[in-house]
């Protein structure tokens, strides 16, 4: 029988993308395609932007006439993870809950909150303990994606995170001898999956993406004639066309921009995507030894942005492989746009990868009451025997054993015998079981008393960015746990006010807010390196408690 195709969708920031595949005996065929972004301010307004997905992948699905209703979701974000674990074997009912408290640490919502599924890896480790790919994502985030399937008409087959997605896509690039990093490069965020073979050692999201270089573009920009401040929609047109400017001299001169303070004012943002980067893969060695990364493949939109592969290929000494064609994807005669989709390609390679793993053993974070609908019929349904039907068995039985009564002690006796040695392992692994839940349960007091004197380090650098002059370039921000400390660095720049005053006014501004303490300024020099007067500085101060 031949195989039906199945939707592939992409909705996990602000664009719907959707893509139809079709497997045959060449591999995957490409049927039909679409993409539409939505308001990009609407990326964390609930429930705006889940009625708005759904009402632009309605209008895809007629514009485009894709025949099939079953759709593969793939989903991402802070609050979705994938990583392997190694556990004691249970049965399914015991490992959905033991998987749940093994991740806690690793999720920002309560654990009741979790939807979790698993796939064994096959893997025994000596201690008996075998391994798992397990993923989790809030209750909140699939509860949005099941409803934007059902609100454009939909049917849902599964939902899946990135790394499977990412690894349907990539299967010819992988080999078991080396380790290939597999980046999703998009707006919001950066997804990085490390696959020794097709084996998952390490995924991880990073919170930054191509949509912080574009607001790093729309910073004011001083120059002789004045200042000027980019819409987002202009620096995001300057950024598709020009890319980032690394080097002035070829970088194109635009009309009435200082390239020079383009260039400044995007540094920090690039700097801390290579910071995020490098920070990923050293946790990486870390974790599994110092392996050689030959080079990286990346994908997503933010890709396409020209000097990014560079920038981050020369800072990190690695080389970057745009995903930019797959040779098992074969487009069908009857699809329209084809250079279109070829130069889509690396924005849809999340959804593809999503229909690809149509019909595979992978993990689905489908509720359980979705999953086991059948399950759950046949116990509302099931009626027991009638009391008389059980009289006459009992009675049957009895007048059997009159007969019978020394065979059938016999077998009764074996019948014992051999349950009692089947349940002993049972018992053994819920007595197992019993103590890993206690040992959590004591630890719970010690997490929490260490979350609430830990640096909300999020709300620091929010209360930074809200007091930061745009004369004032920060370099470095480092926090000295133990004490509360916090030291920023960086230069004052002589813009409209004295470079004096300009960072004094910063200092004043931490001083007055609710989150510092004790800010003083440790140090002023003068920085020759500039056209404008410009200091060196180095503030401390103490980051005040969390009421």
């Amino acid at each position: 029988m031949a195989e039906k195709s199945i939707l592939g969708i992409d909705i996990r920031v602000c664009s719907v993308k959707v893509v139809e595949l079709k497997k045959g005996s060449s591999g995957w065929k490409v049927l039909n395609w679409g993409m539409e972004e939505i308001p990009y301010d609407l990326a964390d307004k609930h429930p705006d932007k889940e009625i708005n997905q759904a009402k632009v992948l309605k209008q895809i699905l007629a514009a485009n006439s894709f025949s099939s209703k079953e759709a593969i979701v793939v989903v991402g974000g802070n609050d979705v993870i994938s990583k392997p674990v190694s556990m004691p074997r249970l049965s399914p009912e015991e490992m959905n809950e033991a998987v749940k408290w093994k991740i806690k640490d690793d999720i920002s919502y309560h654990v009741e909150d979790a939807i979790v599924d698993f796939v064994a890896l096959g893997k025994i480790s000596p201690s008996g303990e075998s391994d798992y790919l397990v993923s989790s994502a809030s209750r909140f985030t699939i509860e949005n994606v099941l409803q934007v399937i059902k609100d454009a008409g939909l049917q849902i087959n599964s939902i899946i995170t990135m790394p499977f997605a990412l690894k349907a896509l990539c299967l010819e690039y992988l080999s078991p001898d080396s380790v290939i990093p597999i980046v999703y490069f998009g707006r919001s965020s950066i997804n990085i999956s490390f696959f020794k073979g097709e084996r998952l050692v390490l995924n991880r999201e990073i919170p930054v993406g191509g949509g912080d270089i574009t607001k790093a573009m729309t910073a004011g920009l001083a120059f002789s004639e004045g200042r000027l401040e980019l819409s987002f929609e202009e620096a995001e047109k300057i950024k598709r066309e020009h890319g980032i400017p690394l080097d002035l001299e070829t970088y194109p001169k635009l009309d009435k921009i200082p390239v020079a303070q383009l260039q400044a004012v995007v540094r920090p943002a690039l700097e801390k995507i290579e910071d995020e980067f490098l920070r990923t893969i050293e946790y990486f060695k870390s974790q599994e030894g110092e392996i050689l990364i030959q080079k990286i493949l990346i994908m997503g939109g933010g890709s396409k942005t020209p000097n990014v592969l560079e920038f981050l290929s020369q800072r990190l000494g690695i080389p970057f492989e745009r995903i930019e064609n797959l040779s098992g994807l074969e487009l069908a005669p009857g699809l329209t746009d084809k250079e279109s989709f070829k130069f889509a390609l690396p924005q849809l390679t999340a959804a593809i990868g999503a229909a690809m793993v149509f019909s595979s053993r992978t993990v689905n974070l489908l509720p359980l009451e979705i999953k086991d609908r059948k399950k759950i019929l046949l116990k509302k349904y099931f009626k027991p025997v009638p009391i008389v039907s059980i009289i006459v068995i009992v009675l049957s039985l009895i007048y059997g054993l009159v007969y019978y009564l020394a065979y059938d002690a016999k077998r009764a006796l074996e019948s014992v015998d051999l349950k009692i040695a089947e349940l002993k392992p049972r018992v053994a692994r819920l007595e197992e079981v019993e103590k890993v839940m206690r040992e959590e349960q004591g630890r719970r007091g010690i997490f929490k008393t260490i979350e609430f004197s830990r640096i909300e380090i999020p709300r620091v650098l929010e209360e930074i960015s809200y007091n930061i002059p745009p004369s004032i370039m920060m370099e470095s921000i480092s926090f000295i746990e133990a004490k509360k400390e916090i030291r920023l660095s960086g230069i004052s720049f002589d813009k409209g006010a004295s470079s004096e005053n300009v960072l004094s006014n910063f200092v004043l501004s931490l001083s007055n807010s609710p989150s510092f303490k004790k800010v003083e300024l440790v140090n002023a020099v003068k920085n020759a390196d500039f056209i404008y007067e410009a200091l060196n500085f180095e503030i401390s101060g103490v980051v005040g408690k969390r009421e």
